[in-house]
């Protein structure tokens, strides 16, 4: 029996095989830019330094790792799945399907904070005198419309086609072999899929001298580091048995993410941000410039639950709680 209800002799469709080709070589090309955008980031980092009159002090490699990482797990995830698109296997649509609407959701809330504080941070370079007014008014439309553009239209695109029953059952034909994205529902796979990668980043805590909030306190070195190993195993687990569908898996993501938020709020309600980062092991150059762009009351934000995917297996419905 094919899972998901495929129906590989179905015919009432559209073929969109050349739509495959045609997205899958965008992508491709995305994440060839992506990769790009590992040297740059180290050659803006050597020219930073270098420009001793800035005002501003240079990033430094600590501060530019996460960015590092990011832009070589895109590189290598659409290039991946880019070529997976123009040869139309199912794996490739359910992926870039999950991706985007995981893109999607985290680009509308990334644009709504974005439109809260952006305003006042830029405000609050113009009265520093750091910006004209009127560099300040180009500098905040051109970042408002790159974040439509790029965060949600692009991302909205990429769910409509590949959320197609069109672009579905010509993978399907095209691909007769069941795959590994076919044995849950894709809801149900992508709280899986960001279990899985939340485990697998847990290391690079480690970098940051395993600074983690704990309900109320700042845990860092062995006892950071047992902590983060802790849920290392708990989230590889839960990522494991949601894509099982058990509903234990699920209740643990259930426990895991309230128990994070209210950790946070604890914490960020006792501790500032910029004592978080001191305990991050930041240079003082780091500090330094992270204390210039962080704005009164945006350790608020900590406060607020982060989006959670919830998901009930026997069913695979996502709720958002936010």
């Amino acid at each position: 029996m094919i899972p998901n209800g495929i129906t590989t002799g179905s015919s009432d469709f559209k073929d969109r095989k050349t739509g495959l080709i045609v997205f899958g070589i965008l992508e491709i090309l995305f994440g060839v830019v992506c990769s790009f955008m590992i040297p740059l980031m180290l050659l803006g980092m050597l020219a930073s330094a270098s420009m001793s009159r800035s005002s501003v002090p240079p990033p430094t490699m600590s501060t530019m790792i996460p960015g590092l990482l990011f832009y070589a797990l895109l590189a290598v995830g659409f290039i991946w799945m880019g070529i997976g698109s123009i040869k139309a296997r199912r794996w490739a649509r359910a992926l870039l399907l999950v991706t985007s609407w995981i893109w999607l959701i985290s680009g509308i809330t990334g644009l709504v904070f974005m439109l809260m504080f952006l305003p006042d941070m830029y405000d609050q370079m113009g009265r520093s005198g750091q910006m004209s007014q009127v560099l300040i008014t180009v500098i905040k439309c051109m970042t408002i419309v790159f974040m439509v553009v790029f965060y949600v239209i692009i991302p909205g695109i990429l769910v409509l086609f590949y959320g197609s029953r069109h672009v579905k059952a010509t993978c399907e034909r095209c691909d007769l072999q069941v795959r590994w994205t076919d044995q849950c529902p894709l809801p149900v796979l992508a709280v899986s899929l960001l279990s899985g990668f939340g485990a697998a980043f847990m290391p690079a805590m480690g970098l940051y001298g395993w600074a983690i909030p704990f309900f109320g306190v700042i845990l860092d070195g062995t006892a950071g580091a047992m902590v983060a190993l802790v849920s290392m195993l708990v989230l590889g687990a839960v990522a494991w048995g949601i894509y099982r569908l058990s509903i234990k898996a699920w209740w643990g993501a259930v426990v895991i993410t309230v128990a994070w938020n209210v950790s946070a709020g604890i914490t960020f309600s006792r501790v500032s941000l910029m004592e978080f980062y001191e305990r991050m092991r930041f240079s003082a150059q780091d500090l330094e410039m992270m204390e210039q762009f962080t704005l009164p009351g945006t350790s608020s934000m900590v406060l607020l639950p982060p989006v959670s995917e919830i998901v009930t297996p026997e069913h695979g419905i996502i709720t958002l709680h936010g």
